[in-house]
Formats: C-alpha cells, sequence, structure tokens
C-alpha cells in the first residue's frame, strides 16, 4: 500500500495518478485542499490567500480544463505597487515613469549603470544573497524603491541572509530597451510568469481540490499522521490504527515530517530543525461597497504599512462576494521564530484606509484572520546544503516529500499538481511487475 500523508494539491494529485496500485490519503483537517481551501460565511467565500492558476504546461492545463470544465474563467492581470503615494502597473522595473521625477531618474540611472557593469565583467560570479542580485540586476535605485523593502518585508530579514535560487522564475528580468522604454510610459509586453490566470467563476479555489479528491480513491480526514517507523514501515495515526506501507509520499513540512520519522540519524533531525520559515497572518476582510475597482492585487513595499500586499479576489470573481460587496485578502508576514502578532485587523484597516483602498463610504462587515504557518521557506545557505541530502535520504528509505514544504521550496500551485504527477509516476515503474 502507498500512503499519502496530506491531502493538499500535491497529495491528491499523487493519489489521482496512482491508478491500479492501492494507495491511502490521510489529513488531518476535515476537508481536502491543504492551502487550496476556501472558507466560507454570510456569502462571502475566501481563500487562504490568494490562489490564481497560472497553467503554463499544456497537459496540466488540458487535465484541470478535464476536471473543472466551464466553472474557471481566464483573466488578464491587473496588478499594481502602491509607493511614494502612487500607485504604478506591476512589475514596478518597467513602470516606474509615474513616480516623482528624482525616482524615476534614480531608478534609470541605476539600472543602466548595473546593465553596463556586467557587459564590461562578463566573469562575475554567482551573486552571493538576494541583494547582491537584486543590486547587480536592477541597479541601486530600483533596489531602494521597490525590491529590496519589498523583500525584507516579505521574507522578514536582512537579504544578506537569504540566497537567490528562487528569483529565476518568479521575477521578471526585463532588458535595458524595455525599462527605458517604461521609464518614459511607453506600455511594452506583458512580464512575469502571471500575466493571465484562471479562477473559479464562483465559491474561491476549493472547487479544484473538490474536483481532485472525487478522484482520488481513499482518503482519511481528521486523521493526522503522528509518526513512521521507517523499520516496520508502519504509521502511527491519530485515530490509533497502525497501517503498514510499502512506499510514503509526503507533503508535510520537511521539518515535521523528519522529526516524525523514526529511524533517521540524529545528524539529520539536526539540519532539519536548522531550516527556517516565514508566517503569514492572512487578514481576510469583508465589505460593503466596491474596492479599488480593476486591481486584482497591489504590492506595498513601505515599511509603514503593515501588510505586503493587498488581494481583491471580488475583482476577479463576482461569486467571491454578495452583490455590492468586496471581498479582500491582505497578507502580513512575520518570522516564525517570533511570537504571534495575533490581532492585526485593526492595524490592517487603519492602512487599508490610509492608503486609500478603504475609503469612507466603504464598511467593514467582519473580519476572518487565518494564521498560515509555515507560509514561505526560507532560501538560505543552510537550506541549499540540507535539503537535497535530506530529500534523497528519505527517498532511499522510500519516502517521497513532494509538494512546497515537502520539498522545502518556492513554487505554485501548477508545480504541486506536477509534483504529485511525478512522484506517483517514479512509485508506478518501481512497484509495478512490468514483464520482460
Amino acid at each position: 500500500m502507498i500512503a499519502i500523508a496530506g491531502a493538499g494539491l500535491a497529495g491528491l494529485s499523487a493519489a489521482c495518478h496512482l491508478d491500479g496500485l492501492e494507495h491511502a490519503v490521510f489529513e488531518r483537517e476535515r476537508e481536502a485542499g491543504g492551502l487550496c481551501r476556501s472558507l466560507e460565511r454570510d456569502g462571502f467565500s475566501f481563500d487562504l490567500t490568494g490562489h490564481l492558476l497560472h497553467l503554463r504546461r499544456p497537459h496540466i492545463r488540458d487535465w484541470i480544463s478535464s476536471l473543472l470544465g466551464d466553472q474557471l474563467r481566464e483573466s488578464s492581470r491587473h496588478a499594481f505597487i502602491h509607493s511614494h503615494n502612487r500607485r504604478t502597473p506591476y512589475p514596478f522595473q518597467v513602470n516606474f515613469h509615474r513616480l516623482p521625477p528624482a525616482v524615476v531618474r534614480e531608478c534609470l540611472t541605476g539600472f543602466v549603470n548595473a546593465w553596463t557593469a556586467r557587459r564590461i565583467d562578463r566573469r562575475q560570479g554567482e551573486p552571493a544573497h538576494l541583494s547582491e542580485w537584486i543590486e547587480r540586476t536592477f541597479g541601486a535605485g530600483i533596489a531602494r524603491h521597490f525590491m529590496t523593502p519589498y523583500n525584507r518585508k516579505m521574507w522578514c530579514r536582512d537579504l544578506d541572509q537569504v540566497s537567490c535560487e528562487w528569483v529565476s522564475w518568479s521575477v521578471p528580468q526585463p532588458s535595458l530597451h524595455e525599462v527605458v522604454r517604461g521609464a518614459f510610459g511607453v506600455e511594452g509586453r506583458e512580464f512575469g510568469y502571471n500575466p493571465r490566470f484562471l479562477y473559479p467563476r464562483r465559491g474561491g479555489i476549493r472547487c479544484l481540490p473538490d474536483a481532485l479528491a472525487e478522484r482520488a480513491g481513499e482518503i482519511h480526514l481528521g486523521v493526522a499522521v503522528e509518526s513512521i517507523n521507517l523499520r516496520s514501515r508502519r504509521l502511527k495515526l491519530s485515530d490509533g490504527t497502525n497501517p503498514r506501507f510499502d512506499a510514503l509520499i509526503s507533503t508535510l513540512p520537511l521539518p515535521d515530517l523528519v522529526q516524525r520519522c523514526e529511524g533517521l540519524p540524529e545528524a539529520a533531525r539536526r539540519s532539519a530543525a536548522g531550516l527556517r520559515w516565514v508566517r503569514v497572518v492572512n487578514v481576510n476582510l469583508a465589505v460593503r461597497g466596491e474596492v479599488a475597482p480593476g486591481a486584482h492585487w497591489i504590492y506595498f513595499p513601505e515599511s509603514d504599512y503593515v501588510f505586503y500586499r493587498v488581494g481583491v479576489a471580488s475583482n476577479f470573481s463576482q461569486g467571491v462576494a454578495p452583490h455590492g460587496c468586496s471581498a479582500l485578502y491582505v497578507e502580513v508576514s512575520q518570522p516564525s521564530e517570533e511570537p504571534l502578532v495575533a490581532d492585526l485587523t485593526q492595524r490592517v484597516v487603519a492602512d487599508l484606509h490610509r492608503a486609500g483602498i478603504l475609503e469612507p463610504q466603504h464598511k467593514v462587515l467582519f473580519s476572518l484572520p487565518v494564521v498560515i504557518d509555515p507560509a514561505y521557506v526560507i532560501f538560505d545557505r543552510h537550506r541549499r546544503e540540507c535539503v537535497p541530502a535530506l530529500l534523497s535520504l528519505l527517498r532511499d528509505r522510500k519516502v517521497h516529500s513532494i509538494g512546497r514544504f515537502g520539498a522545502w521550496e518556492y513554487s505554485s500551485m501548477e508545480d504541486a499538481l506536477m509534483a504529485g504527477q511525478g512522484a506517483a509516476r517514479v512509485l508506478k515503474a518501481s512497484l509495478t511487475h512490468v514483464p520482460a
């Protein structure tokens, strides 16, 4: 039997692709979906922060289309940055022309200087940390006015403590020509991995895990994996049972998985204990009135706002809020190693008014804060050195740790679906007898 720990997207995807092999999914929550769930209250639907589908791989897009059909609606991204009391289109690096002239000059000359330095010295080694990568790639102006403060706010630490393996697919890197055109207000191509996205017409993102769960086979909800005996290949579950497994697919956060595994070297436990992450307090707001018309989400790099991003889910789906109302998700990042700052709603609402997102005519009907912990894994030297070794150690014991937190990476929903599919393929090849 193949056991699957966690009914998030990666675990459900794996289960859907294990056809022909006995398997069972164990999920501690009372519903499937992991972070890809939606909370319902008084006619509002709130996802656990923004969950938009950016399906770049045709076979994944075709699969999801076959599952959800016309439940999904495609939209063009309308994202912005709020800085210097102005709102500029995303990405900042090609749209700073609306900012004060001195800022435009600093950003443009800084980018040109960085571009020139790269052309002169093509033998530059790998940047030592995220701060150095930002300066090399975008120059001092863009670094100072957006990239550095925004990332410092999101990662909750100085950027010389963060490595930059994760930036290649997630941060748009325009050419000199595109930055110059943008500095003068000339619109260019769409940038980034998310210029268009898919989202359900109604009810929030939960329709995706619901559709997967219908096809995933045996799922045990409200049952947590408490420990894993790697010698006897048995799970200890919170319902008191101890099923045996031939292989395990885990989507548990990697540090938690290692601590739950009996039979791993003590050095592996110490290594896993050194992994770091940030939590996110997601303050969901139900608001009477139309909020930020035309804006899907807005980035806030400046430190005098407590949040780093505000999303207006009702602007990309009218089906998540009653008529005449808006559904917002507001993201506040916190270091996991510090005490939880729990009640942020009052500060969030005040900052939204200061930023002009909430206006005098708006009425906050209720708030629904949710703590997501972990939310983002910290890419640092320790992660780079220990995660590949931990994943290899587990695979040798027929434990496949996958997904955003299982593989301890920065990834999308599509990547989670791919990870589940890949793990199922590996196990089907290794456990299914194929006649010669």
